[in-house]
């Protein structure tokens, strides 16, 4: 598990059932383990601050296979 603290208390939320809001800023480097726990309990993930650099195809196809479960905030 990420050493971030934030990450590691919203992958903790989502074991727990939690559906969560993360800050893109804060947790960047952990938004694929981020978004596999999503995936493995299904939860909802509401992404905020995302980067421009996120915002490119090649990123967003790595959201799409989950996307109806994922918010983008711009």
């Amino acid at each position: 598990m990420s050493e971030n603290t934030n990450t590691s208390k919203a992958i903790e939320l989502m074991h727990l059932g939690f559906s969560v809001s993360i800050d893109l800023v804060q947790c960047q480097d952990d938004l694929e383990e981020i978004i596999e726990t999503a995936r493995m309990f299904n939860s909802n993930l509401i992404l905020r601050n995302v980067p421009d650099s996120l915002l490119n195809e090649k990123s967003l196809k790595v959201l799409k296979s989950h996307s109806h479960k994922i918010i983008v905030e711009i």
